[in-house]
């Protein structure tokens, strides 16, 4: 009888991020890869749509639907939705038969930033909980992207991993299975975003939204000049006359907006590599900086990066899905890798 129900635990891992939501289940791989984006009815209080036909919602809905990010910088910002949304796809992952209703035992092993909270992460595992998951382990996303890296995380060289995701950076130096430093910031592809809103409204007088945004950093956006001088036709509301509007704007445009954050993580690296302790720099040096998170992949960032510390830069393969990866792995050699996962009251040493 215990056979059966070990054979019935589903052992799934989330990578439930700032931008996109992404759920593995050992024995079937990546099941989902969503937007982290829930619409609601705000007469109703019922959720109306998840996921990718949400994110279709952004900056359109009426009066009365709010399309609400339930996670903000890598954290939950929103409880009650943050709990609906890991139900609803939780349930997708199910196979649908009577047994697997009757018995559903989840596992599940969900990464958090390393500079996170108590409060933040019983969040998390409350969160888990509340949508129906039996048990909940934690794991910082460095180490769970290293791991997605192939890695050697519990040797005793030095390895700094660059997360950069949608809401959040992290940054931090691993070795013998723990961060030894490491630095989180609240800068990454959505602040991206904001910049270049902001610059347009500032410089043509032009309104746009988020998505705009984010189209406009994935076609033309770079933080070196490339020497390609891209553009694109950019559509919003002229500011001046409350009219529709159309502008041209140039790929130094769009570096122009984001320079600064993007040096403000630059910043964040060099901090970091100045508290590294010496016996691991020279394996830091060797090796170089490793990459992943979407926003690794806007051009140019990585030899930006490399000129700025001196230091080879390598992007992990399929950075957007590494830690994902990460997690699987963990999966699938439990024993060896349970003592890198941590309890939602063990300290940490970052403020």
């Amino acid at each position: 009888m215990t056979f059966f129900f070990k054979k019935m635990r589903r052992k799934i891992g989330i990578d439930f991020g700032t931008t996109k939501t992404v759920f593995f289940v050992k024995g079937e791989g990546i099941i989902i890869n969503e937007p982290t984006v829930v619409a609601v009815n705000n007469k109703t209080n019922q959720i109306v749509a998840i996921g990718k036909e949400a994110e279709e919602m952004l900056g359109k809905t009426p009066f009365h639907i709010s399309a609400i990010k339930p996670i903000v910088n890598g954290v939950i910002s929103d409880f009650e939705v943050a709990e609906k949304m890991l139900r609803y796809f939780l349930e997708k992952t199910k196979k649908k038969n009577f047994l697997n209703n009757l018995f559903d035992y989840s596992e599940v092993i969900i990464n958090v930033p390393i500079n996170i909270t108590d409060v933040e992460r019983r969040a998390v595992e409350d969160v888990c909980k509340a949508a129906g998951v039996k048990s909940v382990y934690l794991i910082e996303s460095p180490l769970a992207l290293a791991l997605g890296a192939y890695l050697p995380i519990s040797s005793s060289e030095g390895t700094l991993i660059m997360d950069i995701g949608g809401g959040s950076c992290q940054i931090a130096v691993i070795s013998l299975n723990g961060v030894v430093v490491g630095r989180s910031l609240k800068i990454a592809g959505n602040k991206l975003n904001e910049d270049i809103i902001y610059y347009i409204r500032d410089k043509f007088k032009l309104a746009i939204g988020e998505r705009t945004a984010e189209e406009i950093k994935i076609k033309i956006g770079s933080c070196l000049d490339l020497g390609t001088n891209q553009e694109m036709k950019v559509r919003g509301r002229d500011l001046t006359r409350g009219l529709p509007k159309e502008i041209r704007i140039e790929e130094k445009d769009v570096r122009e907006a984001i320079t600064p954050s993007i040096l403000k993580i630059i910043d964040a690296l060099k901090n970091v590599l100045e508290t590294t302790p010496p016996e691991l720099m020279g394996d830091i040096m060797e090796k170089g900086v490793f990459l992943g998170g979407g926003t690794s992949l806007l051009k140019g960032l990585d030899k930006l990066i490399s000129k700025s510390v001196d230091i080879p830069v390598n992007i992990i393969e399929e950075p957007t899905t590494a830690l994902i990866r990460g997690i699987s792995i963990i999966w699938d050699d439990f024993n060896n890798y349970k003592d890198i996962l941590i309890s939602s009251t063990k300290e940490i040493p970052f403020e």
